[in-house]
């Protein structure tokens, strides 16, 4: 839904070009390398095989361009009550919720792990698992070392800005307008009514519940160490994120984002199991072993004539095997990891069972 209000800010993301068109560029590239297959290979046009290998190619050029329009594209906006990223065609929206401002490390001594579908990339957008505990959404165009968590509804959101004193800015600027919005907006207080005098006066002191004794207690203990809540807890007052400083004897949000856990906790962190996230060149696998077969069999002059029924089902074979799996690999690989291995397992064992028909008989 469009904001009827013009953003407080826009902030430059830290990108790279490179990395951010690496993957649109390999898809674009299969595609025109199915599309060239086939055209110049064996088959023949219009029948049932050309036509999926080059609906294939057509789609893996359309994917490729849609994520690299995207990237490109994408821009974050900071507004009074929330962060807004924007793309074309589409956009998102964030809205902010009263928590620290703080700052994590991602590169370097001390790094927090990210996961992410495309960190090997160094780049990431969308959801990501930070710790291996705390779902995050992220947006991250290039491998920087630090990014700013800014707390949202749907949960925290890593923003890697070309420029962090501008981002923290921006959020202070939004948490004062939105401030003076909810007190303009809060009704005046009626005045007390005059004391009757006809009114019995209390007979003792008031003496305190359970709760409001343990409240009491807290908000003392609050006002003895400087820590003084929030008046009404309205997330105007959104705390900047603290330099990497030597370690104080009170920590700072920042010190808590960046320290990674030590002792027991370390190590039973890194035993746990995570999502699978197979490499993107596993994908190709399927590709390549129907590719060798085909190759072969042209080799050795087994591959049968084009126009014969048995070379339609041949070449509708490979297709299904090679290409066709590659693209269902890469399919599930974004939305369904844990099923990678099962689809590509299936391309690879058509291609033996054809290989075998060609050059076993």
């Amino acid at each position: 839904m469009p904001s009827r209000f013009p953003p407080i800010a826009r902030i430059r993301l830290a990108r790279s070009p490179l990395r951010l068109l690496a993957v649109p560029l390999l898809l674009v590239a299969a595609g025109v390398g199915l599309a060239a297959t086939a055209w110049i290979g064996p088959l023949v046009a219009l029948e049932p095989a050309w036509i999926a290998l080059v609906a294939g190619g057509v789609l893996l050029g359309l994917v490729g361009l849609a994520i690299a329009l995207r990237l490109l594209t994408l821009r974050l906006d900071v507004e009074e009550a929330a962060v807004r990223t924007r793309w074309l065609g589409g956009e998102r929206l964030h809205p902010l919720v009263p928590g620290p401002v703080t700052r994590v490390r991602l590169r370097g001594p001390n790094a927090s792990s990210l996961r992410t579908r495309t960190g090997w990339l160094g780049w990431a957008v969308g959801g990501a698992m930070l710790r291996g505990e705390e779902r995050i959404q992220i947006v991250r165009l290039a491998p920087t070392d630090t990014a700013i968590l800014v707390p949202t509804e749907g949960g925290r959101l890593a923003i890697a800005a070309a420029s962090e004193p501008d981002l923290i800015d921006a959020l202070s600027r939004a948490a004062r307008a939105r401030q003076r919005l909810e007190e303009l907006a809060q009704p005046e207080p009626a005045a007390a009514p005059p004391p009757d005098p006809e009114a019995a006066p209390e007979s003792g002191p008031h003496i305190l519940t359970g709760i409001e004794r343990a409240e009491l207690e807290e908000r003392q203990a609050l006002e003895r160490t400087g820590l003084a809540p929030d008046a009404g807890d309205t997330g105007a007052d959104l705390p900047t994120p603290q330099p990497e400083a030597v370690p104080a004897p009170a920590q700072s949000a920042t010190d808590v984002e960046e320290r990674p856990a030590r002792g027991w906790g370390r190590r039973r962190a890194s035993v746990a199991l995570g999502r699978p996230r197979p490499s993107a060149a596993f994908v190709l696998l399927p590709l390549i072993g129907a590719g060798g077969i085909w190759l072969l069999a042209v080799l050795s002059g087994r591959l049968p004539e084009a126009g014969t029924d048995l070379g339609r089902l041949t070449s509708l074979g490979l297709v299904l095997a090679g290409p066709a799996t590659s693209v269902g690999a890469i399919m599930a690989r974004a939305w369904w990891p844990r099923l990678v291995g099962v689809v590509v397992t299936s391309g690879l064992a058509t291609s033996v069972f054809v290989g075998r028909a060609l050059l076993g008989g």
